[in-house]
């Protein structure tokens, strides 16, 4: 009886800790994070029409092309495709994961080379895409836990967004969202002070 109490106090424990000890990984459009396969990525000033940036990042593309009463503002030709990327590293089994995604006009989105969401090509574009994935809080990308996880593998990972211009005027990118994961070192002290207890509760018992 006496075992199976400390037992099921250290699967408590466990799994209290383990919560607690948690690491938590951003991902977000900046341009110290996200490169893209034309010009340097830069932060841009945003179309008035658009959503305000979701928090923790900022609508980015590969030139001056969100607000159109900006100085140097240029207009995308229709037909642009320019893909962004950000590579990050994740290590240890994942308990939790979100991301947001808005675009102007519209985007596909991929992870380790699988397409979570196609871009909206058949319109119509009275802002942006009037289907996710476009610029508004209303056709938000929002891909939960359950979308992400199967794609997400330990070590490196990819996640790409091929934004499209179908409708002229103005052209950006904007996401957001987070992983959760053990934190490797907490979890190591777990492991080894809780079969410390174990040990020493044994060796009590059968002294």
């Amino acid at each position: 009886m006496k075992i199976l109490r400390l037992v099921v106090l250290l699967l408590a424990v466990s799994a209290y800790l383990s919560a607690a000890s948690a690491d938590t990984m951003q991902i977000s459009s900046s341009t110290a994070t996200t490169n893209n396969s034309g010009s340097a990525t830069q932060a841009i000033s945003s179309n008035p029409a658009w959503a305000a940036p979701l928090p923790g990042s900022s609508w980015i593309s590969y030139a001056n092309t969100g607000n159109p009463s900006t100085p140097g503002f240029i207009v995308v030709p229709n037909g642009t495709d320019v893909t962004f990327t950000q590579i990050f590293y994740l290590t240890g089994n994942i308990t939790g994961a979100s991301l947001d995604v808005m675009a102007d006009d519209t985007a596909s989105v991929w992870l380790n080379g699988t397409e979570l969401a196609s871009a909206n090509f058949a319109g119509p574009y009275p802002t942006c895409s009037s289907l996710p994935i476009g610029c508004l809080t209303g056709t938000m990308g929002i891909f939960t836990f359950a979308d992400l996880q199967p794609y997400l593998v330990d070590g490196k990972n990819t996640l790409s967004f091929d934004v499209y211009q179908e409708a002229g005027s103005s052209y950006g990118l904007d996401y957001a969202g987070t992983i959760t994961t053990p934190e490797p070192a907490t979890l190591m002290m777990l492991v080894l002070g809780l079969f410390g207890i174990a040990l020493n509760a044994r060796r009590r018992l059968l002294s």
